[in-house]
């Protein structure tokens, strides 16, 4: 698994590249420079614009209710981020930083949806684009969690083979929603401990096959 993830124009072609954007007078665009460390836009706020960059690298992450920083992305020069624009007074769900010095343009919110309702095809194939890079961005987030929820995963498994016995009552929602981790994180947990051959290899129920080692591996975390 390789952290963080580096968002390209060439892993994730934008519909406007940065020249298209500067020549066309349909969206109206300003050139906006920020130094390393300035913060374009906060989780939590209600921020209107959406940005492509044309030069530098921006870190969007995850704060967690401790404090601590998980990265999602680092964007470069080509890309575009700021998913919210498409919505009205929707929240950021993620802090973007310059993490270098940065040229970007910003795009109004009220003006790129004015722009796709008379653009179709625009409007079409933006949306495809930015939901390209939300999957993506879905997946990372599971992956960012995965040690720490396969760890929390294990504990649960185990409390409640002690407790209540091997055949665990609850489903892989139920599970997740235990623990406060997605879905993905806890199917990809017990493929991690069924390889270790901790639990059984069915799926359903999950049965804890080997109590011992799994208290092992908690021990050993």
């Amino acid at each position: 698994m390789v952290l963080p993830q580096f968002i390209d124009a060439d892993r994730f072609s934008a519909v406007f590249t940065t020249e298209e954007l500067l020549a066309q007078d349909e969206i109206p665009v300003a050139v906006k420079r920020v130094e390393k460390g300035e913060c374009l836009f906060l989780a939590e706020e209600r921020h209107r614009f959406t940005y492509h960059l044309i030069s530098g690298v921006v870190r969007l992450y995850l704060t967690s209710r401790e404090g601590a920083e998980k990265t999602l992305f680092y964007h470069t020069a080509g890309t575009q981020f700021g998913f919210q624009g498409f919505k009205r007074n929707r929240l950021t769900r993620s802090t973007a930083m310059a993490a270098t010095d940065c040229e970007l343009l910003a795009i109004d919110s009220d003006d790129l949806l004015a722009f796709c309702n008379g653009h179709t095809d625009y409007y079409l194939a933006y949306i495809e684009y930015l939901f390209q890079i939300m999957n993506s961005q879905t997946e990372e987030i599971a992956n960012l969690s995965f040690e720490n929820g396969v760890r929390r995963l294990a504990g649960l498994l185990y409390s409640l083979a002690v407790s209540d016995g091997k055949t665990i009552p609850y489903t892989i929602d139920e599970l997740a929603s235990i623990i406060g981790t997605h879905r993905n994180t806890v199917t990809n947990a017990l493929s991690h401990l069924r390889g270790r051959g901790y639990i059984a290899k069915q799926l359903r129920p999950i049965i804890v096959e080997d109590l011992a080692g799994l208290r092992r591996y908690l021990d050993d975390e």
